[in-house]
């Protein structure tokens, strides 16, 4: 009985406990404020914010100074507070940037960007403090919580019972505005969408061009299914075009998006993550998925036509080296669509892209470029037959073409160095797959063996792509100056000599890696030494116009355009062979001047020539002139403006590849200097500028196709084989019991009169007095 009553009183007990904390508050109110009400809210003073309480700072500024300091009012009015009540409310501030200070009493810091009430200041609805903006360009965001108390005890129905709270959130800029942060997944979004639109309008237009009235599902099977099962060489070079101007706007559209997050200091309109895979994806799909397949496809349409070959020696294996190409690039982007691509840059530097910090993507980034490697060997393989046995009757080395040239030295240079790339690309994958050791420190591994790897074919690729150009750049040259090229074994010499110089001057890359200083001192040398035949080439070409009748026609524009912007690229190459100036330079904004205006005043500059030059004999229409000249001068301000003022930027010490960059008056701080904010500014613009000037090639492109002029066989008074065929060329392109034959008509006319003292290329035909004989 004693044991059960115990039992009673214990229970009773508990009981009462119980019905106390259920009568009790939810929570008290302090006298004080706490830290962490950004996110929470005052949920002390009630559960939800109350509208009858409206909460003001006052003191902001539109836009801040940097390292300025101001003084803020905080206050309230509204909700239950009596001047006759002991405790009239409190407040909370959290700022996101610049740091907080208090000038008396009634407030305190919990941190440097959050303040409150102190108890003593818990009879006031005002308060003071200081704000100190920071230094660089931020968004800077204000958030402040109060809350009005009605002052009554603890107890039944007292405490927190009655009071209301508020909260307000405002933000500043800097002198700079600064862009908001996008979100993640509508940035990668908005450019698959927009990638995925372009491609659909381009697939229905060459559909529907067809025959707009007569469209069924009967007729399209056979259609598509030509086009992909097609080994023409002409087709393909059509599918190679396709792809790569597809890329070439893929490319830029990722390029847009770094000029935006790089357009304002501070930005934080890319996260790093997402940044990191642009700037990778964009280099990887600028060179592998955008110039070396307008290079193939320049390639598959002009050299068999150029050497009387009915085709190329190996169809099938043209057609799987193509389709090769769209698998690669879907791997290489594999990890874009979850947010998680490759963030290694093109050049994959080791250690960072075979560690766990890297994203997954970055394992199918290197299987696609695998695939990439084995389409290029093959087209490699193809080529080289192609030129080496499918020659005319009478066409020597010395009579071939310098686009066919070009392409020749191309193809040896890639088959020399790709092989460094794809074992280092297999080690990498296996490195990140199977857990190997090639490139990880720890287990004895040398990062620096993928420097080599990667450089002993990253630098000669610049050449790969770059020589095709100079190829298209002479025939353009040539045909517009209504002469045959001036030095023509000079220069077959010169471009010969740049793919076996290309092999010993990648060290450059490497001059702050731990290069001794006698390896250094080589390197600088060889890497001199390409500019003489780099030199050779542009002032052949400047003798070929000098000595010719120049024909201003769009294509001459743009071979105009690429002398002047290569050779600018070239004289800032110059700099980086000095151990000195590659030190101060390197990674620097200075190299990515340098680097574009190789490859886009070169490459690409090239390429619109050739387009705009062979796109009447691929087509059988002729280009519109006007929209072509307002093409290129559009394209040639805005690139110049574009790339030109990076060189003052490298000089300033602005590195590449970093996120974001600061503005400010602090020299100790090694930042830019306050010019820096509008040069960048003024290079987006022009890069936006740049960006859709492009789009008026492809509106010529359309408009010509649909009801361009028709284009006869030879339209510029070209020489060689490809303008012998009709415009377009017949499939095969030439009959294969009946090609073309290729004889020397100077040695017949060496002796009439009027033609002694002129120069005749053994393989052009100047004019109609002194011709080639084609049978």
């Amino acid at each position: 009985m004693l044991i059960q009553s115990k039992r009673r009183r214990a229970a009773l007990v508990m009981l009462v406990v119980l019905v106390a904390m259920l009568a009790a508050p939810s929570a008290t109110s302090l006298p004080v404020g706490i830290s962490g009400v950004k996110d929470s809210g005052c949920n002390c003073h009630g559960a939800t914010p109350d509208a009858a309480v409206t909460p003001t700072i006052s003191g902001l500024p539109p836009t801040y100074n940097y390292s300025e300091s101001y003084e803020l009012t905080v206050s309230f009015s509204g909700g239950p507070s009596d001047p006759s009540n002991i405790n009239q409310g409190g407040f909370h501030l959290w700022v996101s940037d610049g740091g907080l200070s208090v000038t008396d009493a009634t407030a305190q810091l919990f941190n440097p960007n959050e303040a409150g009430h102190t108890e003593a200041g818990n009879d006031q609805n005002s308060w003071t403090v200081t704000w100190t903006a920071p230094a660089t360009d931020r968004n800077v965001e204000f958030v402040l919580h109060v809350n009005s108390v009605n002052g009554n005890a603890d107890g039944a129905g007292g405490g927190s019972s009655g009071d209301n709270w508020n909260r307000v959130s405002t933000k500043i800029t800097g002198p700079i505005e600064v862009l908001e942060q996008a979100d993640p997944f509508l940035v990668l979004s908005v450019l698959i969408v927009v990638c995925a639109v372009l491609l659909g309008i381009t697939l229905t237009f060459v559909f529907y061009s067809r025959d707009p009235d007569s469209f069924d599902w009967d007729s399209f099977a056979p259609w598509i299914a030509g086009w992909m099962t097609s080994t023409d060489h002409k087709r393909i070079g059509t599918l190679y075009f396709v792809q790569g101007l597809f890329f070439l706007g893929v490319g830029g559209i990722m390029a847009m998006f770094i000029r935006i997050q790089l357009s304002v200091p501070g930005n934080d309109f890319l996260t790093q993550e997402q940044y990191n895979q642009f700037f990778t994806l964009h280099g990887t799909t600028m060179i592998f998925l955008a110039a070396m397949p307008m290079i193939n496809g320049f390639a598959n349409w002009i050299v068999p036509l150029q050497i009387g070959a009915a085709d190329l020696a190996l169809p099938r294996i043209n057609a799987m080296s193509f389709w090769l190409q769209p698998f690669s690039a879907i791997l290489i982007f594999t990890g874009i669509f979850s947010g998680g691509g490759a963030d290694t840059g093109w050049t994959g530097y080791a250690p960072y892209v075979v560690s766990q910090t890297a994203h997954a993507g970055t394992t199918m980034w290197a299987a696609g470029q695998l695939m990439l490697v084995a389409s290029s060997t093959l087209t490699g393989i193809n080529f080289l037959t192609t030129i080496a046995v499918m020659r005319a009757e009478g066409m020597g080395w010395m009579k071939m073409p310098l686009f066919t040239w070009s392409i020749l030295i191309a193809n040896v240079m890639l088959f020399l160095s790709i092989p460094a790339f794809g074992v280092g690309l297999i080690q990498v994958y296996l490195d990140r797959v199977i857990g190997t050791a090639f490139y990880d420190i720890a287990a004895g591994g040398d990062p620096l063996l993928w420097s080599h790897l990667f450089w002993y074919f990253g630098h000669p690729e610049v050449y790969v792509v770059v020589v095709p150009a100079f190829g298209i750049i002479s025939e353009v040259v040539a045909t517009s100056a209504r002469r045959s090229v001036f030095g023509y074994r000079s220069m077959v010499y010169a471009m010969a000599g740049i793919g076996i110089v290309a092999f010993i001057v990648y060290g450059h890359h490497m001059f702050t890696s731990g290069m001794s200083p006698t390896l250094r001192f080589v390197t600088m040398l060889t890497t001199m030494l390409v500019a003489v035949p780099t030199g050779i080439k542009v002032f052949n070409w400047l003798m070929t116009m000098h000595g010719g009748s120049l024909v201003y026609r769009t294509h001459t524009l743009w071979a105009l355009g690429f002398l002047v912007t290569f050779t600018l690229g070239g004289i800032s190459g110059m700099f980086f062979p000095s151990v000195a100036m590659d030190t101060h330079l390197h990674e620097s904004y200075f190299v990515v001047a340098h680097f574009h205006y190789v490859l886009v005043g070169g490459t690409v500059f090239g390429f619109f020539a050739g387009i705009y030059y062979w796109f009447p004999k691929a087509t059988g229409r002729m280009m519109s002139e006007k929209l072509g000249v307002l093409h290129f001068l559009t394209a040639f301000v805005s690139y110049n403006a574009l790339f030109w003022p990076m060189h003052r930027l490298g000089v300033w010490g602005m590195t590449r590849r970093h996120h974001t960059y600061f503005i400010t008056t602090d020299e100790a701080l090694g930042s830019l200097p306050m010019e820096a904010a509008g040069w960048n500014m003024f290079i987006t613009v022009a890069a936006f500028a740049f960006f859709f000037s492009n789009f008026i090639l492809v509106a010529n492109m359309v408009v010509t196709y649909i009801r361009g002029e028709p284009a006869p066989a030879d339209p510029w008074g070209g020489w060689s084989f490809e303008w012998m065929t009709s415009s377009p060329p017949p499939t095969p392109s030439f009959d294969p019991h009946n090609l073309p034959r290729l004889e020397d008509a100077n040695e017949h006319i060496a002796n009439e009169p009027g033609v002694l003292g002129r120069w005749f290329s053994r393989l052009m035909v100047p004019d109609e007095e002194t011709e080639e004989v084609v049978h």
